[in-house]
């Protein structure tokens, strides 16, 4: 669905808001240019002399009554369009994240995570700028220059109106001209702030590193250079403001100065009354907003226009693995066969995985090993559905993964990734992630089996710490056995660990993979590490070079290969003294 068809449905579920919200609106503007004219009588009459303090007091009464209704009026159109614009935002935020959650990661694969996050702020927001505040300066000014200007002509004749009117007329060009420009050093100023905080923000996180590396003097070096930027980028857009501001000043002022010379004529000349006179520049104030806003209303709705369009990309992205419609439920696994797979990824030419035959039974434990690059987290992506795979090469339990849905599929198997990623929340939260009611003998059991209980235990505040953001107050490989905890305390039938232990060191893997086996028995395990000892145990292992797997079998049939597995492992012991 477009933006734009997202628009119309909410204007049509909504219409009545922005219509209450308008004739609130069209109240408060005719009480606006009513309590001119009233003022005007009252210094024609007090002038003339032909009144007294009763009737005074009536006239009065006349513009508090007014100012209550302007008062009244002002409360509902705010409530009523701005509610709606609010609405609007929090609906569409909704769908965007709802939308993006359904996405599989070919999408993300494509999009940086900020330019995500710029459409969630800026682009949402403006969008709602545009219902509330849009909506107003198109009704708002077209009604109050329309209003005001027949009263003004109704004051003091035509001659005199257009005169004073006529130099008003250039702050709509004015106001889009500067609009545009502020809105582009505006948007340098965004950006170059985005970088700034960016860089601090992981600096931060890697002060570590940092002052590992003593990086401290060019750290601070390239902090300075953008802080420099954003400070340039921040007197640019000052200097803009500031000729603005003065430029609509001068306008307005011109179209006073040619009033108060025509106007005070026709006083002098006794054309009009004073009391027109004073009431006929109070119509003229009430122009130079309208007229502006104009100007800054074409604005609004070109950036809006743009923002619709980068909002596109979203709302109309489609999944790239096409669901079934009529889905086969599997309600346990028994086995995955991968016949003759050739592989690439979409919007990619590489080929990553050639010819590929593998089978992966029900309480097995699989090997998948190889150099860098060589497709073994692919496969590992191509069992859990994230990426599409053409009919008749990937069968699980004797059904083409195509027709199983992605749901049901990912309910019996999960992945453990290479990046950890930890939320910045306590270790708990970490683990159990949307689960209600956990047991805490749950929680032990799987922080055990992952070899991660006793450093818990050691923090003062226990599962309770928080571990600060990505897990920055925990080491590389207790946030990898957090990560793994995170899976083992959720009951999946098939475990898919992608070298997401290469922070611990050998043995503790080795450890923490047979204990899963042996606790964890007719559990199906596939282990991808470049480690080959933890895989000693493994009822196969397929050894993977540039796509194609060149060996498989036991360890210790592919040891007395004396081929690639063999050498692997040889160069391991080596290195391992």
């Amino acid at each position: 669905m477009k933006t734009s068809s997202i628009l119309a449905d909410f204007l049509k579920k909504n219409w009545y808001k922005y219509l209450f919200g308008f004739l609130s609106l069209v109240t408060v503007d005719l009480l606006q240019v009513y309590v001119p004219r009233v003022v005007g009588r009252i210094v024609d009459t007090l002038n003339t002399g032909t009144t007294d303090f009763a009737t005074l007091k009536i006239m009065i009464g006349w513009i508090m009554a007014a100012a209550s209704g302007m008062f009244i009026g002002r409360f509902l159109w705010r409530y009523f369009l701005g509610g709606a614009s609010r609405k609007f935002l929090l609906e569409t935020m909704n769908m965007m994240f709802s939308k993006m959650l359904s996405l599989t990661p070919g999408f993300f694969d494509r999009i940086k995570s900020g330019e995500l996050m710029a459409r969630f702020t800026n682009d949402l927001s403006l969008l709602r700028r545009v219902l509330g505040q849009g909506a107003i300066l198109l009704f708002d000014s077209f009604i109050m220059i329309v209003m005001v200007f027949i009263f003004m002509i109704g004051n003091v004749g035509w001659k005199l109106s257009w005169i004073s009117f006529a130099p008003l007329l250039l702050l709509i060009p004015t106001s889009m001209s500067f609009g545009r420009l502020i809105h582009r050093k505006v948007a340098e100023v965004q950006k170059s702030f985005s970088g700034l905080s960016g860089f601090t923000e992981e600096t931060v996180s890697g002060i570590r590193v940092v002052k590992s590396f003593s990086s401290e003097d060019i750290s601070f070096k390239l902090f300075e250079e953008k802080a420099k930027k954003n400070f340039g980028d921040t007197i640019g857009s000052i200097k803009i403001s500031s000729i603005f501001r003065p430029l609509i000043s001068l306008i307005a002022f011109s179209s006073f100065f040619l009033a108060l010379l025509y106007g005070g004529r026709a006083v002098i000349n006794e054309t009009i009354s004073l009391g027109d006179f004073i009431a006929f520049n109070s119509y003229l104030g009430m122009l130079v907003w309208p007229m502006m806003a104009y100007g800054f209303m074409v604005d609004l709705f070109q950036r809006g226009r743009a923002a619709m369009k980068r909002l596109d990309t979203i709302f109309t992205a489609q999944p790239e693995v096409k669901e079934p419609e009529k889905p086969i439920r599997i309600e346990h696994f028994e086995e995955f066969v991968i016949r003759d797979l050739t592989y690439k990824y979409p919007m990619s030419d590489r080929v990553v995985l050639k010819n590929i035959y593998m089978e992966i039974k029900r309480g097995d434990m699989i090997g998948i090993v190889g150099s860098v690059g060589s497709g073994k987290t692919t496969i590992a992506k191509l069992l859990m559905k994230l990426y599409p795979v053409e009919r008749g090469k990937i069968f699980v339990n004797g059904i083409d993964i195509n027709d199983v849905s992605s749901e049901n599929l990912r309910s019996l198997v999960t992945l453990v990734p290479q990046e950890t990623f930890l939320f910045s929340d306590t270790i708990r939260n970490n683990i159990t992630m949307g689960m209600e009611n956990v047991d805490e003998g749950k929680i032990e059991k799987a922080t055990k089996l992952a070899a991660v209980y006793d450093d818990i235990m050691n923090f003062p505040e226990k599962f309770d710490t928080i571990v600060g953001e990505r897990g920055v107050t925990l080491s590389g490989g207790q946030k990898q056995r957090i990560t793994i905890a995170r899976a083992l305390i959720r009951d999946f039938e098939i475990y898919i660990f992608d070298d997401c232990l290469s922070a611990v060191d050998p043995e503790t893997e080795e450890r923490i993979i047979n204990s899963i086996r042996n606790k964890m028995k007719g559990k199906t395990i596939i282990v991808i590490t470049h480690r080959l000892k933890v895989l000693k145990d493994a009822d196969k292992i397929y050894v993977l070079d540039d796509g194609t797997i060149v060996e498989e079998g036991t360890h210790e049939e592919l040891i007395r290969k004396k081929g690639v597995y063999s050498k692997m492992y040889r160069k391991q012991l080596i290195e391992e003294g």
